[in-house]
């Protein structure tokens, strides 16, 4: 079974940097292996140790961003590969699905099973798997927190739960799963695992490696933009109620008319 692991380098710090074209300027900030993408990285480990799976951990991202695939390679992962190329800055989450389809197409087609992170802190869009999976045509699985069993009829069955109910899910591979508070704590690298990494050469493919059209990634790639940032500095100021009359609602309801009308 191969398993490869979508992972991304985030922003650790509140204090982001933004490009002229508002995205986000990763090349003078503190970065993190986004926390759940961690969290698949242990459920593809799971299945490494259950299943003999072989892992590959790819991220999409400037050079600097090899720091969490030295990560994932020190939790365990076997292979590790980068996909850079400027012409991938600023991409959205149309874009960067192009990038990973392609990956999977052109580079690591005997794939079964796709494993995302359910969303990154620095977007919180929970688009990049579901789109990854609508472009390769492979049956999706979002929101997964339970171990993933393999079945032995070229089958998957995860376990996955949302706000309102638990379900579980029996696919066909390929697949691809997005994993949401995973029920296993992610491991901590071992020494040994940290020196392997240390020593691990990652390749590196760019736009032209994956066969992808000029202008199709990046910021001309992509149907969305942010067309402004800021950072929101609102405060409130707070008025406590002191009556001992149960309507608060009509109490509350003129102090809204009060406050509409200043």
């Amino acid at each position: 079974m191969n398993i490869t692991v979508f992972i991304k380098q985030v922003p650790d710090t509140d204090d982001v940097k933004w490009t002229e074209n508002n995205n986000i300027d990763r090349t003078n900030m503190e970065s993190i292996l986004n926390p759940l993408d961690k969290q698949a990285i242990e459920a593809a480990l799971n299945l490494k140790e259950s299943n003999n799976a072989h892992v590959t951990a790819v991220t999409m991202g400037p050079s600097k961003a090899e720091a969490v695939l030295k990560e994932a390679l020190a939790m365990g992962v076997d292979e590790a590969y980068l996909l850079c190329d400027s012409k991938f800055a600023g991409s959205d989450t149309n874009a960067t699905s192009k990038v990973l389809a392609a990956s999977i197409t052109e580079k690591f087609p005997k794939t079964d099973l796709i494993l995302f992170g359910q969303s990154a802190i620095d977007g919180e869009t929970a688009q990049t798997s579901v789109s990854t999976a609508a472009r390769l045509d492979y049956p999706y699985i979002s929101n997964v927190n339970g171990l993933i069993e393999v079945n032995d009829d070229n089958c998957i069955t995860a376990y996955s739960e949302t706000e309102t109910e638990k379900i579980t899910t029996k696919t066909i591979l390929p697949a691809v799963a997005a994993v949401n508070n995973y029920c296993v704590k992610p491991r901590t690298p071992r020494i040994s695992g940290y020196i392997r990494a240390k020593d691990y050469l990652i390749k590196s493919y760019n736009l032209y490696d994956l066969n992808l059209p000029e202008d199709s990634t990046g910021v001309k790639g992509s149907p969305t933009y942010v067309s402004k940032v800021f950072k929101n500095n609102e405060y409130r100021n707070c008025n406590y109620l002191e009556t001992n009359n149960q309507d608060y609602a009509k109490i509350i309801k003129e102090k809204i008319k009060e406050i509409r009308k200043q």
